[in-house]
């Protein structure tokens, strides 16, 4: 048996807590079966689509703010002495958000905190293999020395992600109340996961399941599950803070409509139709933000692991392809950029080789001491006094006018939303906004089949078992022979930057073809 056959069926028979088909997250959403048609059609007919998707979270919105357990995490945060947001990959990119926003507007009051699985650094490039292992977010916890005073939001669309369920379990553990924000109803995973059972069945946790289906890409949890746990976090938030009085379900529908208009819609497509046309020609997109820069790099890193396209380097690197778009800061130094972004020093993981193998995650140094730390960070090149132009790359101005409408490459977007404390709305439309675009981008550009993203890096177990559905449904093969096939494909495959998962579609259907 040769070595990748081997890693295929220990993935069969051995990481079953990771084949997560069952998950109504992980289904595929009826409203975008058609996506790359959509596209090919009209790009405009493209982004309604999407937002379709996005008009589809109201309902469910309305539902969570009436539940009785968000009014217990709002009335627990007033209580709370420590506010902890801790999310993994794009819902950890979200808990970052959350502080930022926090300490932007109550400037000097300390009490949210974010935790990401991997640290700071994750939110500028994915760290792999980190959530498979719930030891990391116990870890984290621990390092913050959580209390009873405290309190953790859990925040994970799938209800199951590994270090998200060991930092709560030990958040638990120490007695500090619980809340998890999730998109399936937690008895779900709870029966098939046995990290899940022990989870949901502690009487200190309190789940808030919010169960959207199925995301406008399939398994994509950066679109709509942060869409609707970004707007339920932070209106508890702002509400237990006692500074706003408005109806959250309006607001949100208010910019669903002014994000729906012709004029919208037609902004929206045409820079689609602009960034398509940068790649075509081999350049590359510098974001240039006035405002709401965290927003920026949330979306550009998130499309690395998404649709395997170049992740954001360090300057250290000069191997790598450059990343396809990043968000950048001219105005000042790397440094001072994350101060402002982040609105408090970095806080990055800096375990020394000894705290890896005494939290029991020695299996993350098979390659060394993860390259993950703040002096890693200050070498992603997202600021420069002056910042240098990237090789081919264009330049595109992002901003707020003063009438409140969101100007994209010199596109006229939406209407002003509706103030909060934390800036909610402004925060959601250009999440959406840079979803839409990233997402329709990469459509055009063939890395989506139907609403399946067909070129997605394996990084983690959660992405081998989505990597192995996706083979198996497009190429009409059981779910064992998708994974050999897969695995086959890795072992096989000689450049880097290619999907095993669309090199393993098209040698299949190339041969059942043949």
């Amino acid at each position: 048996m040769e070595l990748w056959e081997a890693e295929a069926e220990h993935f069969l028979k051995n990481e079953t807590e990771f084949q997560l088909g069952f998950l109504p997250s992980e289904a595929r959403n009826p409203l975008t079966l058609h996506l790359d048609d959509d596209f090919r059609r009209s790009t405009a007919d493209g982004v309604r689509t999407l937002l379709a998707c996005d008009r589809a979270l109201l309902p469910h919105l309305r539902d969570a703010l009436q539940r009785k357990e968000y009014q217990d995490m709002i009335t627990a945060m007033r209580n709370a002495r420590k506010i902890v947001f801790y999310g993994c990959g794009s819902t950890g990119r979200l808990a970052i958000l959350l502080e930022s926003a926090w300490n932007e507007a109550y400037p000097g009051d300390n009490r949210v905190i974010s935790l990401m699985t991997g640290g700071d650094f994750a939110l500028i490039r994915a760290v792999e293999n980190f959530e498979d292992y719930p030891e990391v977010g116990k870890k984290q916890v621990a390092d913050l020395n959580l209390a009873a005073e405290d309190m953790l939001i859990g925040i994970t669309a799938t209800g199951e992600t590994a270090a998200v369920v060991g930092a709560a379990q030990e958040a638990a553990r120490r007695g500090a109340r619980v809340f998890m924000l999730i998109c399936v109803p937690p008895a779900v995973p709870a029966s098939r996961l046995e990290r899940c059972r022990e989870l949901y069945s502690n009487p200190n946790v309190t789940a808030i399941d919010m169960p959207i289906g199925g995301m406008a890409v399939t398994g994509s949890t950066r679109m709509q599950s942060s869409t609707i746990e970004l707007l339920v976090a932070a209106s508890a938030l702002e509400t237990a803070s006692g500074t706003a009085d408005i109806s959250y379900f309006d607001a949100f529908e208010q910019l669903l409509n002014s994000l729906g208009t012709r004029e919208s819609v037609a902004a929206i497509a045409d820079f689609i139709d602009f960034e398509f046309g940068v790649y075509q020609k081999h350049g590359v997109i510098d974001y240039l933000p006035n405002d709401l820069l965290i927003d920026i790099l949330s979306d550009t890193t998130e499309r690395s692991p998404t649709f395997m396209i170049p992740p954001y380097k360090s300057v250290l690197d000069e191997l790598s392809p450059e990343p396809w778009a990043m968000g950048r800061d001219p105005s000042a130094s790397t440094p001072e950029v994350w101060e402002k972004c982040l609105h408090r020093s970095p806080r990055c993981v800096e375990w020394t080789q000894a705290e890896y193998v005494a939290g029991g995650l020695e299996v993350l140094l098979k390659n060394g001491t993860p390259h993950i730390t703040t002096k890693d960070l200050m070498n992603i090149p997202i600021g420069g006094a002056p910042l240098a132009r990237r090789a081919g790359a264009v330049q595109v101005m992002i901003h707020n006018d003063p009438t409140g409408t969101l100007i994209v490459g010199g596109r006229r977007i939406g209407e002003r939303p509706v103030g909060t404390p934390l800036r909610l709305m402004e925060h959601v439309r250009m999440k959406l906004v840079m979803n839409l675009i990233s997402t329709g981008v990469m459509v055009k550009y063939g890395r989506v089949k139907s609403n399946y993203m067909i070129h997605l890096a394996i990084s983690n177990k959660k992405l081998v078992d989505r990597a192995i559905r996706i083979i198996s449904d497009l190429c009409g093969i059981t779910y064992e022979n998708a994974c050999r096939e897969l695995f086959r494909t890795r072992n096989e495959l000689k450049e880097k930057n290619i999907s095993p998962v669309a090199a393993t579609i098209r040698r299949i259907l190339g041969e059942l073809n043949a």
